[in-house]
């Protein structure tokens, strides 16, 4: 079972629509998909449909599987996405910035701990991390097998990228020395030359890690986060966007088959 985080210390580069469309490909593919959602911001929950401030019942979250910090606690939190075949979701809740303030060995392995077992059930789990570079993107890059960085053309959005390799390597040294760079997805591609610079610029950068194509920026995105639905259901308004998540889809499937 690969685990694949998605990072970026900077916010609003499209990591949550990056994971969702990800996941929404690797489920065409036939793959069993968990996304695991430790933004307490909870986006990818509530895209999934899983809401659990509005849950008629109690949902246990991905907050809960962490406090518990028990072998394969997350399984209990396993919640079945409201599309996909075999899509499912552990979800979030703001309760979860708490964990920021773990102790620094035993919370830094604790979502490891939480996914321990559940290999059997699932072929990938796509980890849509929270903005930053604090304890919950250690919990995440700890409990990984590959990162892949999400960016924008942006110069704080590539400075973003600096900061989570950064962290990488930290938490390659010294806690998960199996973890590996898969890629760098640059996302909502802006026709100026600002953006045209910034994507040579990442591109020269890291000329082995960046994924193709770049994800033009879309009006459609925005239109199925609102409406709880994959960006695939959009038909040829979302077909560059569809293409650029199926390529991607097929690369962390290609991980899969060479671990």
């Amino acid at each position: 079972m690969r685990v694949v985080a998605f990072a970026n210390q900077k916010g609003g580069v499209g990591k949550t629509s990056t994971v969702v469309g990800i996941a929404a490909a690797l489920d065409r593919l036939g793959q069993r998909v968990l996304c695991v959602d430790m933004d307490p911001q909870a986006d990818l929950s509530i895209w999934l449909g899983v809401d659990v401030d509005a849950a008629d019942e109690q949902i246990l979250t991905i907050n809960d599987a962490i406090y518990a910090n028990t072998s394969g606690a997350a399984g209990e939190a396993v919640t079945k996405a409201a599309w996909g075949e075999q899509l499912h979701c552990v979800p979030s809740v703001l309760d979860l910035a708490d964990r920021e303030n773990d102790g620094v060995i035993a919370g830094a392995f604790r979502l490891a701990t939480a996914l321990e077992g559940l290999g059997e059930r699932f072929d990938v789990v796509l980890i849509d991390c929270p903005p930053s570079v604090g304890r919950l993107v250690e919990m995440a890059l700890v409990a990984a097998t590959d990162l892949v960085v999400v960016t924008e053309p942006a110069a704080a959005s590539l400075r973003g990228v600096a900061r989570v390799l950064a962290t990488m390597e930290v938490v390659q040294r010294h806690y998960n020395h199996g973890l590996q760079l898969a890629g760098i997805v640059v996302n909502a591609e802006k026709r100026t030359s600002e953006a045209a610079l910034r994507i040579r610029e990442v591109r020269q950068t890291y000329p082995e890690a960046v994924w193709d194509p770049v994800v033009p920026a879309r009006a459609v995105m925005a239109a199925a986060a609102g409406a709880m639905a994959p960006v695939s259901a959009y038909g040829a308004d979302a077909r560059e966007v569809t293409a650029a998540h199926d390529a991607f889809a097929r690369k962390i499937a290609r991980l899969e088959e060479v671990a």
